[in-house]
């Protein structure tokens, strides 16, 4: 039996469409999952976000500090070492490297702002 092009060309469109149309299929089911995940966020996120870490450097003068903090699961970060801006900068006074501290960031959309830092 002998295709002509136009015949090869419509049956390979109609198993595109096909294909497309089993994965639009299975889509719905991942937008649900993401949607909950994102409803659950503004909660975890909503006021102050607690983290504890240890100071890596101290610059008062220009009220930042950088710490090398643990997970913070409010806002899914892994540990990693970062600079943090004092929304006060006394509280960085008193503070020096290799101090253990339990810090608030101001916020998920603020999260380099700290609004508290404490020694342990």
């Amino acid at each position: 039996m002998k295709r002509t092009f136009a015949e090869m060309i419509a049956a390979g469109a109609f198993a595109f469409l096909g294909a497309a149309c089993s994965q639009e299929a299975a889509a719905p089911a991942q937008k649900a999952d993401m949607a909950e995940m994102d409803m659950a966020a503004p909660a975890a996120t909503a006021g102050p976000i607690e983290g504890e870490g240890v100071v890596i450097a101290v610059d008062a003068a220009a009220g930042t500090v950088s710490l090398d903090h643990e997970p913070i699961a409010a806002i899914n970060w892994p540990s990693m070492s970062m600079q943090f801006t004092a929304e006060d900068p006394a509280m960085l006074q008193g503070l020096a490297v290799g101090d253990r501290v339990t810090f608030e960031l101001k916020s998920a959309t603020e999260s380099t702002m700290l609004t508290a830092v404490q020694k342990q």
